[in-house]
This record gives C-alpha cells, sequence and structure tokens, in this order.
C-alpha cells in the first residue's frame, strides 16, 4: 500500500474543469496543501463530443482562473500568449474558442501543476474524529496498487454521468449509444444507412450538423427526433446572462424547495438550448443541398417521445410516441444516438459519511450557499447543486465564482474578490420595512 503520510488541507476527487480550476487557483496560496485526484491517466475534457469545428457556449474569458483571478499565469490568454498566438486571436476577433481549443488549453494546464495526481481511483471516503480528517482510499486503475490520502477537507467534482432511458440501457453497443460516445464511434456511424438522432440539445444538434456534412452523400436515412416541443435556441441577451450571476444564485437559493423544480423546469433555453448560429447553419444546408438538386433524406421532428427500442432484422425499430396528437409511429435505425443528457449521482465512494453528509428531503444533497454538503463546511461538491443554487449549476463562467467561494470559506477569509451586486435588474422582491422603518 502507498500512502502520503500529509494532511492535506484541500483533497478534490476529480479532475474537470471545474477542480482543475481550483488547483490553479490554490497552487499560488502557500497557505495551502492541496492534491487532486482522478481515475483517468490524464485530462480529456468530454473526449467524446470533440468535433471539429464545435464551440463552447460561453466567452473565452469563462476559462479556469479569468473570472476569479485575470492575473492567474493559468489564464486562458496567457496560453496563447506562451504558444505565440496571442496576437492572432486578436486578429481573428472572436468571443468563443472551439471546445478542441479548451481542452488543449485545460491540458496544458494541467501540464503546469504540480497537485495533480491521474491513475487514482477514489474507491471509499471516511471521517477520522480525532484528527478531523477525511482519509481517501483509492487504487491505481493501472497497476492495482492501493493508495492513500488524508485531508482535512474534500471536493467532490466528479462530474454528470450520461442518462438513458431504462429501455436502452441493456441494447448499450456499438449501434445504439450515449452522444458521449460518439467519437469513437463516428467513422462506422458515417457510412450508416439510417442513423437516427434521439434529443435537442446542442451534443445532438452537433451530432446532426456533423453527420449532415460527413455523412454518407445521397443514400443516409438520417433522423433528429426530440420530445421537446421545439429545436429552440439558447437565449443569447445580456438581460439573461444577468441570471448567470452570483446574484441570480442568492434569489434562487432562497426560494422554497417546490418552488426551485418548477422554476428549473421552465429554464431549458438557459442552459440546455442550441446555439443559435449552429441552429442556423442547420437549416442553411438543408437548403443548400436542395437547391443543388442533392437532398439527403432527413427527418426533423419535434413532440415526439423516444419509448421502446427492439431488434428487427439486423436494424432497431423505434416506437415513439407523438404527444401532441396521442399517436404511436415506429421507424427503423441502423444506429442510434441517444443525445440524452447528463445526471447527478452520489458517489458510492461517500457511503462512509452518510451520518455526516445532509440531504433534503428527496434525498438529495442539502447543499449550504457556499457549496458544503456538511454542516462544518469541510466536503464541498461541484456542479451537483442545481437543484439548489439554480441552472447555472454546469455553467463554465461561474466555475472560478464558486471556486473563490469554496476556498475564501475554507480560508476564513476573503482571498479572492467575490463579485456583489452586479446586475441591473432586481430578481427578488423588495423586502417590507417593519412598523419602525427598518427592513
Amino acid at each position: 500500500m502507498k500512502e502520503d503520510n500529509r494532511i492535506y488541507d484541500i483533497a478534490g476527487i476529480g479532475i474537470g474543469p471545474f477542480n482543475l480550476g481550483l488547483a490553479a487557483l490554490c497552487a499560488p496560496l502557500s497557505e495551502l496543501q492541496t492534491i487532486f485526484l482522478d481515475a483517468k491517466p490524464e485530462f480529456n475534457w468530454h473526449e467524446g463530443m470533440l468535433l471539429p469545428g464545435s464551440t463552447l457556449q460561453v466567452s473565452y474569458l469563462a476559462d479556469l482562473v479569468t473570472l476569479a483571478d485575470p492575473c492567474s499565469p493559468y489564464t486562458y490568454l496567457n496560453f496563447l500568449r506562451q504558444h505565440g498566438r496571442l496576437l492572432q486571436f486578436g486578429i481573428h476577433e472572436s468571443n468563443v474558442i472551439t471546445r478542441r481549443e479548451y481542452n488543449r488549453y485545460c491540458r496544458w494546464v494541467c501540464s503546469r501543476l504540480s497537485n495533480l495526481r491521474f491513475n487514482w481511483k477514489v474507491t471509499m471516503v471516511c471521517y477520522e474524529a480525532a484528527r478531523q480528517c477525511y482519509t481517501i482510499t483509492g487504487s491505481n486503475p493501472q497497476t492495482g496498487a492501493i493508495q492513500k490520502v488524508v485531508a482535512r477537507h474534500v471536493v467532490i467534482g466528479v462530474g454528470t454521468q450520461p442518462s438513458v432511458p431504462g429501455f436502452a440501457m441493456p441494447l448499450l453497443g456499438d449501434r445504439i449509444l450515449h452522444s458521449s460516445q460518439y467519437l469513437s464511434h463516428r467513422a462506422m456511424i458515417q457510412h450508416s444507412k439510417q442513423v437516427t438522432v434521439v434529443g435537442s440539445g446542442q451534443s445532438a444538434a452537433e451530432i446532426f450538423y456533423d453527420l449532415l456534412q460527413t455523412g454518407r452523400e445521397g443514400d443516409q436515412q438520417l433522423a433528429w427526433m426530440t420530445r421537446s416541443a421545439r429545436f429552440y435556441a439558447m437565449e443569447h441577451t445580456k438581460l439573461s446572462f444577468e441570471m448567470a450571476t452570483p446574484a441570480y444564485i442568492d434569489h434562487f437559493y432562497r426560494l422554497p424547495e417546490h418552488q426551485k423544480t418548477a422554476i428549473l423546469q421552465r429554464q431549458d433555453s438557459l442552459y440546455r438550448g442550441i446555439n443559435y448560429e449552429l441552429i442556423n447553419a442547420v437549416y442553411d444546408h438543408l437548403y443548400d443541398r436542395m437547391t443543388e438538386g442533392n437532398v439527403m433524406p432527413a427527418t426533423l421532428m419535434t413532440n415526439v417521445a423516444l419509448r421502446e427500442i427492439r431488434p428487427a432484422g439486423g436494424n432497431w425499430l423505434l416506437r415513439f410516441y407523438q404527444e401532441e396528437q396521442d399517436a404511436w409511429f415506429e421507424q427503423h435505425s441502423r444506429h442510434v444516438i441517444l443525445a440524452t443528457g447528463y445526471k447527478t449521482t452520489q458517489p458510492s465512494f461517500l457511503e462512509p459519511l452518510h451520518n455526516r453528509i445532509c440531504y433534503d428531503t428527496a434525498g438529495n444533497f442539502k447543499i449550504t450557499r457556499r457549496y458544503a454538503i456538511d454542516p462544518d463546511h469541510t466536503l464541498f461538491v461541484q456542479n451537483a447543486e442545481m437543484h439548489t443554487h439554480g441552472f447555472t449549476a454546469p455553467e463554465l463562467g461561474l466555475g472560478p465564482y464558486r471556486n473563490a467561494v469554496i476556498i475564501n470559506t475554507i480560508l476564513g477569509r476573503d482571498h479572492y474578490p467575490v463579485d456583489g451586486p452586479t446586475v441591473f435588474q432586481q430578481f427578488s422582491a423588495p423586502q417590507r420595512p417593519n412598523s419602525d422603518g427598518a427592513a
């Protein structure tokens, strides 16, 4: 067994963009000893969806650190400077970057940090009351060697897991797959005669557009099906952007629990919509093929819910329900791509901490405003707080803010500035004054 005898101030579990940003913001703080653990051999962000030309839906300023510390050596602009591309980026005049570029930037940050440990799969976290510390046990996926570290605070950033309908789970493989696996199957799917993409978000749109451009020309039957009422664009207005701020998080956090669920259901276009330019690009591509007399058979349908998949003569028979018409119909497909989103799950390695973690009536983490799931503020979560803090939980641009809050909480002082009221609109009703005039 390999055991690190140090007691770290922070141990991060999972090295995705959020915990990587936390590691970068912790790096210059000499008073914090930190370590970040991940089961993968190296950093790769949504590698199954790193399609050529696909872009982030946020500004390049929403990198790992800029919105908390623009002077950090780990900014995207410094990445460009170090690679001799800063001037060209200025000439390029684009506010967004590709996913592949973002992944390259994150891997560059990884190469400059000494507090990251890959090939470190966490299997159990226990609390030691005597030392007031957490013991984190794990193993090396390649060698099987058992490893342990001890830390006073733990930040859980394991990300979300692909969400797949229950009836499709037993069928997953080379020809029925979640969108997160698309790139590794792309070559085969491009040559398929029948492909059905299920879902309404950005991933579904990117895959459908990719196949429009690269699939079998002339005889590929391509379908894009969604239960959503329309193929809707993500809201792209400045007053809507104000909702991706700490001010709106404060408002949402104070709302009753039953209100939050209903509100989130009405906010799809704030975080699940499709990039406006991409929706238009899909239409323009279909239009251009039509004008050239070379129409690719393509079916686009909304208000249709996939309810069943079963084998049918070497293909798959898909059974859909048209919700507005209360009607059922079927279609065949050789390949099915389920762009059905992601879900938050509670990691099994936290089971020994059940008595320390706070839960709400639905069994979800009861998360404090400062992102802790225990009353002592020693256990924190990243991107697991949509039900408490709102739709901004997966927002890359809010990562530096959340990390600043976590670091400041652990330090007991405000090392990183945290944005105050930075919006023009008011989200909550004015407080009524008491009889003596005080609010």
